[in-house]
């Protein structure tokens, strides 16, 4: 069996303060899926014989049951012209178990027997990955699923009373004789009672050779129904077409196989739930790589109206309508997401509607400060400490990120003109109006120090010319607007030195 694999990743918001750079997170130049709409119905509705005889649902199928449905399930109805032949194969098939040579036989003599004829007659290739019906009977081809379900039905045609079992990655079957239970690998022509040894034959003269087929490959073994049986076609199938983004092939036929088990209330029903939800959430995570995240949300907000959610289902509403929002605000469309949150907040879980609601805010402070002028981009962030979002600990420090941007912004373009004296001041007013800022106190003191290079180059200049005195106005200014800088302080003592001599 195929095995399902469920793949959706949470985006991230991109904020960089000083340089803000945001990041689109869904790249637009993929395959255009816009025409592809992928339907909400099962690709067939399969009604069992007895279904049709009593109106009620029963999990038990006859051989003509699972030969219809698997070729349903491979895309291949049995009322088509490809079917009706491959139906005609199964009918000659059927005839020779009937004969009085099989009925004479004991059930193991029989059980085995079917086993001799679908290798002598239909199958000659192992594929891993080919379940379909269709591939079984045209070409030979067939892995444990498709084996499996031709000998369950062969076996109910012979009169045989069979159990079916699946393990983690393999299914196989057992048939049920006078006195045991006798497991049947179907992938194996020497398959019938595996873990007995059996006779091959010879390779060369005076050879003897034998197979047997170790017992512990059956370990962990879960009995499951006809039903849950023919759906395994349908789940390999779906999920190949899953892994080729097939999900117009994919999700219906995965809809088609819950439908048909839907009534049965087994563990491996339940696990077929499951199987459906992971091709469906795969299909919204699918939409939104390509860059479509309004139709990844429509399209999960009618199917969770269809079908019951689950833990899968909710882990898919807070990666998508995470990501959803993401999406619009790395292209600074507050309102948008801020719309696609509003809509689906209840159905996030709370960790979730933190998270979204703090993107949000991050992103409407980013937008707000964006192009403004200084004083109209402190304003509006004054007016965003009102906030839910501010009181948190995460938008606290967002809200104060924000701000000192602002004031960095200033004092960047008074350093840009060489004013940094000026600049220094500006650094300081923003320290003043945040109460603490260690970025805006390092820039300050980063100005201060710039000045004080400025100054003590017009100093040297002065002082390499013998302009002692026009050098010691100059410095002497310097420390009073640089109180204690080294440089200066060296600088006051050489030119006095210089005066006094």
């Amino acid at each position: 069996m195929i095995s399902v694999v469920f793949s959706l990743k949470k985006m991230f918001f991109i904020c960089v303060f000083l340089l803000l750079v945001f990041t689109p997170v869904f790249s637009q130049d993929g395959e255009d899926l816009r025409g592809l709409t992928v339907p909400q119905e099962a690709s067939f509705t399969y009604i069992s014989q007895y279904e049709r005889d009593t109106g009620l649902f029963s999990s038990s199928l006859t051989g003509l049951d699972l030969i219809k449905v698997g070729l349903d399930f491979s895309s291949c109805p049995a009322e088509t012209v490809e079917g009706q032949l491959i139906m005609e194969q199964y009918r000659q098939l059927v005839e020779e178990v009937r004969t009085k040579t099989y009925q004479r036989m004991t059930r193991a003599e029989r059980g085995e027997a079917v086993l001799r004829l679908m290798y002598r007659d239909v199958l000659k290739k192992y594929v891993l990955t080919e379940s379909s019906i269709t591939a079984l009977f045209q070409k030979g081809q067939y892995n444990c699923v498709s084996a499996t379900l031709l000998y369950v039905a062969l076996a109910k045609e012979a009169g045989l009373e069979t159990v079916i079992y699946k393990t983690t990655d393999h299914s196989f079957c057992a048939i049920k004789t006078e006195d045991r239970l006798i497991e049947v690998e179907t992938t194996n022509p020497y398959g019938f009672d595996p873990g007995t040894k059996k006779t091959l034959p010879a390779q060369k003269k005076g050879a003897t050779s034998w197979a047997v087929i170790p017992q512990r490959y059956y370990n962990n073994k879960q009995i499951i129904s006809d039903r849950v049986l023919a759906s395994l076609v349908g789940g390999n199938i779906s999920t190949l077409a899953m892994k080729d983004n097939d999900y117009a092939l994919a999700v219906p036929l995965s809809i088609a196989r819950y439908e048909f088990i839907r009534k049965e209330d087994t563990t491996a029903a339940k696990e077929v739930k499951r199987e459906f939800d992971v091709v469906a959430t795969n299909y919204v995570s699918h939409l939104q790589r390509q860059g479509r995240p309004l139709a990844a949300l429509n399209w999960m907000e009618e199917a969770l109206a269809q079908w019951e959610s689950s833990d899968i289902w909710q882990d898919c509403i807070d990666v998508v309508v995470h990501n959803s929002v993401v999406f619009y605000l790395n292209q600074s469309k507050v309102e948008q997401a801020q719309e696609i949150y509003e809509g689906w907040s209840q159905r996030l879980t709370s960790k979730t509607r933190e998270e979204v609601a703090l993107n949000i805010f991050i992103g409407a402070m980013d937008a707000g400060v964006k192009d403004v002028e200084p004083a109209q981009a402190l304003a509006f962030l004054r007016t965003m400490e009102q906030h839910p979002a501010a009181s948190t600990i995460k938008g606290a420090a967002k809200l104060k990120e924000n701000r000192e941007y602002v004031w960095q912004s200033q004092v960047k373009v008074l350093v840009d003109q060489q004013q940094f004296l000026e600049a220094a001041a500006v650094a300081r007013q923003g320290v003043q109006a945040l109460g603490t800022s260690r970025v805006l106190s390092n820039l300050e003191k980063q100005c201060l120090n710039n000045h004080a290079v400025t100054v003590h180059n017009k100093y040297a200049a002065l002082f390499n010319q013998k302009k002692y005195q026009e050098a010691l106005e100059v410095v002497q200014q310097g420390l009073m607007e640089v109180p204690g800088n080294r440089t200066l302080q060296a600088d006051l003592n050489k030119v006095q030195r210089a005066l006094r001599n």
